[in-house]
């Protein structure tokens, strides 16, 4: 009978313990719950769980976030205001509730670079753009190495007419990833501007080829590589990749854009070696599959063509997020399975997209009973809509 009084003491103390600290195990599990959801776009449920993750552990930056982002599903996805509209008030009020997280998030963590990007398109929707602007150039300032940050800070600068620095930021995107000129958003950046295209990316090979004089970087010669597809420079692409293998041989995207030299000089065997090596280091690329898949066409090879292209489609469909790594070095508890970029196109937008020509390829080797399936989806990348409306005409 004396324990009693200690065990009651002792019951709630722990209960105080978890309201001001936070039960951690639980509020991690109702996080996992919320990845799962909001990986089906069970919105709702999602909501419900990092709602639940907040009781349980009050003080996680991460998780405010995840809410803002949570409220964010309801918005549109793409930025309407380049159109002359706005919000309706039930977005705006959406808006609101998601910057609020987003702002509690912050004041926690201050170094969420994803947070202020998020914040910032927030405040850009709302109509805030000195707010915006401060929340772009601190989410870059943070994160400097995160492409996506650069693209998406400079779409906003060039919608707001400050054009030249726009395109320093897409110039400091692409230097930092190459692969975005094959994404929809330079696709389409360059049909609708040619010039402004061609001359960020001879900024970005001069800029290259100055920082390669100093000495040898395989990781500066496989970014030129790159570039020197865009150029159609191939003897020269093929130099720089195979050099930049020899020394790191483990860059998968090093053997895949070495198979897309030797593709385009006619060497079919040597790109498909190079493919190969690329999905061997990293299976979960989708490119080296789809180009397989075609190369396996022109030599008749239908079933090794299907394999190929239905393993492009699978990979693209899940592709690996790209700030999942940056979250998950900044907070603890689960891994990210998921991103959390607004608008919430962003980030398929700005990578490169295969499974439109994968699934083309698909459709005409299905039969009849399967090729309606194939063909509803052959126009995916194209489908994927721009952060903005109605892109600028004059960029």
């Amino acid at each position: 009978m004396r324990m009693k009084p200690i065990a009651v003491v002792f019951a709630v103390f722990v209960l105080i313990i978890r309201f001001v600290i936070g039960d951690y195990d639980q509020a991690d599990s109702k996080l996992n719950f919320f990845y799962a959801q909001m990986l089906v776009a069970d919105f709702s449920g999602a909501h419900r769980s990092i709602d639940e993750a907040i009781l349980l552990w009050p003080g996680n930056a991460r998780y405010y976030a995840w809410r803002g982002y949570s409220f964010s599903q309801q918005l549109p996805a793409q930025c309407p205001r380049c159109s002359g509209s706005a919000l309706g008030a039930v977005d705006q009020h959406v808006a609101q509730e998601a910057i609020a997280n987003y702002r509690r998030a912050l004041g926690l963590n201050s170094r969420d670079a994803v947070a202020h990007h998020n914040l910032a398109w927030l405040e850009h929707l709302l109509g805030d753009d000195d707010a915006a602007a401060r929340d772009w150039r601190e989410a870059t300032f943070i994160d400097p190495n995160n492409p996506v940050l650069h693209l998406s800070y400079g779409m906003f600068l060039e919608e707001s007419g400050n054009v030249q620095a726009g395109r320093d930021q897409i110039e400091a995107a692409i230097n930092l990833s190459p692969s975005i000129i094959d994404s929809p958003f330079f696709l389409r950046y360059r049909k609708l501007s040619p010039d402004a295209a061609d001359s960020i990316i001879s900024h970005c090979v001069a800029k290259l080829q100055g920082e390669l004089r100093t000495g040898k970087d395989p990781i500066l010669q496989a970014r030129l590589g790159k570039l020197y597809l865009y150029s159609r420079n191939f003897p020269r692409s093929i130099e720089l990749l195979q050099d930049a293998a020899e020394q790191l041989p483990n860059l998968a995207l090093v053997w895949f854009n070495l198979g897309e030299a030797y593709a385009n000089l006619g060497d079919n065997g040597r790109a498909i070696d190079c493919y190969k090596k690329a999905n061997f280091i990293d299976g979960s690329l989708a490119g080296p599959y789809l180009r397989l898949g075609q190369l396996y066409l022109q030599a008749g090879q239908k079933h090794l063509e299907s394999s190929n292209l239905r393993l492009a489609a699978e990979k693209w469909e899940h592709r690996t997020p790209i700030t999942a790594s940056h979250n998950n070095r900044l907070y603890n508890g689960p891994r990210q399975r998921i991103d959390d970029l607004l608008p919430t196109t962003l980030v398929w937008y700005v990578t490169p997209c295969e499974v439109s020509e994968a699934y083309r390829g698909l459709a005409e080797l299905a039969p009849p009973t399967q090729r309606v399936r194939y063909l509803s989806r052959i126009n995916t990348c194209e489908q994927i809509p721009a952060p903005h409306l109605c892109p600028r005409e004059n960029l």
